[in-house]
């Protein structure tokens, strides 16, 4: 069926990409692209281990609350290290560690040697990485307006849970918005939002098999005790801004590409204008030619010269 063609899913039947549009940018350097993409990977893992150091040997503590619960206090000490697998927020921060590592390295190989070995790969590995870069510029918009509009509970007073929040819940989306305004890649496929609904679906079965394997809720509205109808409420509003975040950076995308095929356009214009000045393409341009006829050796005449104007 057509629906599940590899062409339905983002990949034409001309092959993987043919405008190398993951590894291009329409305002930078392939080079600079693949710098800024290899210090995004470095500053997420970096920010991993950092947390990991101190909650090894501090307790973090954070006030959170929800739309129907009040404030309350979490605290993040060693145990929260194993723990932290099973928070979405963790999750997508290792997810775009990797993923800006990958697209990094594919980068600077084509920005280096023309060569990719993205491009050399099985069609099903190249659809599974045009599927991550949709997942990576979509979810950690849910991640940051999730936290920040219903879960924050007041601005910490520790300094590390201070640069913490800002990482995880605020730089996460920065680092989306970053790849969608500087990669060249085309609009993403409708098909991967099932995708992304799919990862989210999952990812509520792997919080409860947490609390039915460890004892706690990973989220405190995922707990029956605020009411079965609250459950339903938050499932169905984070799909429901899960659909309109994806839909966002669609159209984000496909208006990148209108405004960098304007500027483009613009730049043209400029060029022709300016050799159009020097007398390229003028019809009141003109010189005078000198042509000179070779004459035949047998003829003993003097070489006869003709001026054409032009």
């Amino acid at each position: 069926m057509q629906m599940f063609s590899y062409k339905a899913w983002g990949i034409p039947n001309s092959g993987f990409d043919p405008s190398y549009s993951f590894v291009r940018s329409h305002f930078v350097s392939p080079v600079v692209l693949a710098c800024i993409r290899a210090l995004m990977s470095v500053y997420c893992f970096t920010t991993i281990i950092t947390s990991y150091s101190w909650m090894a040997n501090e307790t973090a503590i954070f006030q959170l609350k929800d739309v129907n619960i009040g404030s309350y206090s979490v605290a993040h000490g060693n145990a929260a290290i194993g723990q932290s697998f099973s928070f979405f927020t963790y999750l997508t921060f290792w997810s775009l560690g990797f993923y800006f590592m990958v697209s990094s390295v594919h980068t600077f190989m084509y920005a280096f040697r023309k060569r990719i070995w993205l491009y050399n790969w099985p069609k099903a590995l190249q659809l599974l990485h045009s599927m991550y870069y949709s997942t990576m510029t979509s979810l950690p918009f849910l991640v940051t307006i999730v936290f920040w509009g219903t879960m924050n509970s007041g601005w910490p007073a520790g300094r590390f849970e201070q640069w913490h929040n800002i990482s995880v819940h605020a730089l996460n989306s920065l680092f989306a918005a970053a790849e969608i305004v500087l990669s060249a890649t085309e609009p993403l496929p409708w098909n991967h939002l099932s995708i992304v609904l799919a990862i989210l679906s999952s990812y509520l079965g792997l919080a409860y098999l947490t609390q039915y394997a460890q004892g706690f809720y990973v989220y405190e509205w995922m707990n029956p005790a605020h009411g079965n109808v609250s459950i339903i409420l938050h499932v169905l509003g984070y799909a429901g801004g899960m659909i309109a975040l994806f839909a966002a950076a669609r159209y984000a995308i496909v208006l990148r590409n209108m405004l960098a095929g304007r500027i483009q356009e613009s730049k043209d214009e400029i060029l022709s204008e300016k050799l159009y000045q020097v007398g390229i393409g003028s019809e009141t341009w003109s010189a005078k030619v000198g042509v000179v006829k070779p004459t035949p050796m047998r003829v003993r005449k003097k070489a006869e010269a003709h001026e054409y104007e032009v």
